[in-house]
């Protein structure tokens, strides 16, 4: 590892035009950057520095200036993404931008942007993005994307990493996971978060892309800490076979209308909505509580949920099918789980005692930093009044250390023994800390 220099890293989250972008900015030259934020310092780690900064200025310029004060002055490395038109968060507060979501919040027009800063002797960082539209695949795509981060970060094939950041855009997930792994191989850790709406995008070194992907690789010989969760009771009964898919859309279960089963599952709750006018948002909100889900084994027995949040192919009931964001396959068996907002906020809250957990962290010792990645799908459960109350838990947990997290369309998470899945409804956190 690399103890002469400082790898400086900024991560952000801002809301531009409706937008909401997170990156991650790197540089080697300590002596050109400066944090306004408080710095958190930890002697065993090197004397690693971060910093976070949020803005909700009306003016994109203005915003990104007065959040990125703590950024870097010249050379840097842009990791980044879109989140959801709601807001973004950092341990300083939940910075709000849209009250609503997909095609709504463009008429909204409010903007909100956070940034964190990491400075670091102990920490490397390599950045690489692509623009899909400049490869035969999504996987050749993120394989030279992964490829560029590690040459990036000044280190080998042979050099093993602790961690994959990813950010793609939607639609490519599984296959972007494919194209990272056929470099990294399964046993790498690789978490993320599809890029939000209602304009997704990433964020390469020199350009955004609507079609593409960013990420970022970490080294270090600290200790690191993840989670990929969900906090669905999955103990209902209720189970079916898929047997006639069409790419992301479910057309049978069980020989059967899969809409016609999935709302058998919900007791008729989902056809008393659409037949009583309830808008798309409203049957979003039930369905966001009730996914379907997918059980892995791995070798040493553990078992995995893996989550997708369905809604209806036709709201009018003509057709009945049921859509998803990942993709399913013909025998592939799906349950139905149960959820609460009030599980799901002290969920967000326990993130970062989770990770430290997972990194055999103590629990009582402050993290360098958080990185978070959560389901916008989770936050439309949580009632308005409820949100601002987040960061106040993740920094409970956290111990106060500089945290960031966008609110994303997609998860991506690592399995141990089974490799990196893409999922909805689901929660990523990462720490690292001293030695």
């Amino acid at each position: 590892m690399q103890t002469k220099r400082k790898h400086m890293v900024s991560i952000g989250v801002a809301l531009l035009a409706m937008i909401s972008f997170f990156f991650l900015l790197c540089s080697n030259t300590p002596e050109s950057a400066y944090a306004s934020d408080k710095k958190t310092v930890d002697p065993a780690a090197g004397g690693t520095e971060v910093g976070t900064g949020w803005s909700t200025k009306e003016n994109p310029k203005e915003a990104f200036e007065e959040a990125v004060k703590m950024a870097l002055n010249d050379k840097t490395r842009i990791y980044g993404g879109t989140s959801d038109a709601r807001a973004v968060m950092t341990n300083k507060g939940y910075a709000k931008a849209a009250s609503r979501a997909y095609e709504a919040a463009k008429m909204e027009g409010k903007r909100s942007l956070a940034i964190m800063t990491v400075t670091s002797r102990d920490i490397t960082f390599g950045v690489g993005s692509a623009n899909i539209n400049d490869y035969s695949s999504p996987q050749a795509a993120s394989k030279a994307a992964v490829l560029r981060a590690i040459k990036n970060a000044g280190k080998s094939l042979a050099e093993r990493h602790n961690i994959v950041l990813m950010t793609p855009t939607s639609l490519i997930e599984d296959e972007a996971i494919e194209g990272i792994e056929s470099v990294v191989t399964k046993k790498t850790p690789i978490m993320g978060g599809t890029a939000g709406g209602p304009n997704m995008a990433v964020i390469g070194e020199n350009e955004v892309y609507e079609k593409g992907i960013s990420l970022a690789v970490i080294y270090t010989r600290l200790k690191v800490g993840y989670v990929y969760e969900s906090g669905f009771d999955v103990t209902e009964s209720s189970s079916g076979t898929i047997t006639r898919v069409s790419g992301q859309e479910i057309i049978e279960i069980d020989h059967k209308p899969a809409l016609t089963v999935y709302d058998q599952w919900l007791d008729g709750e989902l056809v008393r909505l659409i037949k009583g006018g309830a808008t798309p948002d409203a049957v979003r909100g039930l369905l966001n509580l009730h996914p379907i889900y997918r059980k892995y084994r791995a070798p040493d027995g553990t078992v995995y949920s893996l989550f997708s949040n369905p809604w209806p192919a036709d709201y009018t009931m003509q057709k009945k099918s049921i859509m998803v964001s990942v993709k399913l396959k013909r025998g592939e068996k799906v349950y139905l789980s149960r959820g609460s907002w009030e599980i799901f906020v002290n969920r967000i809250g326990n993130l970062p005692r989770k990770a430290m957990s997972a990194g055999k962290i103590s629990a009582d010792k402050t993290p360098i930093l958080g990185i978070g990645y959560i389901c916008t799908g989770v936050l439309s459960t949580i009632p308005e009044s409820e949100r601002s109350k987040l960061p106040i838990m993740v920094n409970h947990t956290n111990n106060a250390a500089p945290f960031i997290a966008p609110f994303t369309w997609g998860e991506e998470g690592h399995f141990a023994g089974i490799g990196t899945k893409h999922g909805n409804l689901l929660t990523g956190f990462l720490v690292i800390s001293g030695r």
